[in-house]
């Protein structure tokens, strides 16, 4: 069995765009039916990292610049790799890696599973939980609050 603490986390390139596609679809709208059209996010300027197994896409999130804030999301791991951890480093190190850019501050549209453990990372909610293909919180995390 491979161990999956040699899986490094590496910000993605604009060459791996399309198994980051595969990946949202896989997970986004087979999962939780979000339409497809909904998936790519279509703003600049954007900075994405990701897990890969042999050659294969595992696990993604993506950060955007959009209304004078950094957004983080499109947070997703295989559903063959759940459960062990790589999530929450993924996580932790696409977050650090956002802050250690410049962003002061990152605006979250949180899953219920994800919740827990933002909030764990310094997060904090800053809004009723809404519908949005399943439950969705509004969160901030600001670099000071970073853990």
């Amino acid at each position: 069995m491979e161990d999956l603490t040699t899986l490094n986390i590496i910000q993605l390139s604009e060459e791996n765009k399309e198994k980051a596609i595969a990946l949202m679809e896989k997970v986004f709208t087979l999962e939780q039916q979000i339409p497809k059209d909904y998936l790519p996010v279509k703003v600049y300027p954007q900075m994405s990292w990701g897990i890969l197994q042999n050659g294969e896409l595992m696990a993604l999130a993506i950060a955007w610049w959009e209304g004078n804030i950094w957004h983080w999301g499109r947070y997703t791991v295989d559903p063959s790799l759940r459960g062990k951890g790589l999530g929450k480093r993924l996580a932790h190190t696409s977050l650090k890696a956002l802050f250690e850019a410049g962003a002061i501050e990152i605006h979250i549209d949180a899953r219920d599973i994800t919740v827990d453990l933002l909030s764990k990372m310094g997060a904090k909610v800053v809004g009723e939980t809404f519908d949005f293909y399943g439950r969705v919180t509004p969160m901030r995390l600001n670099a000071k609050d970073f853990k």
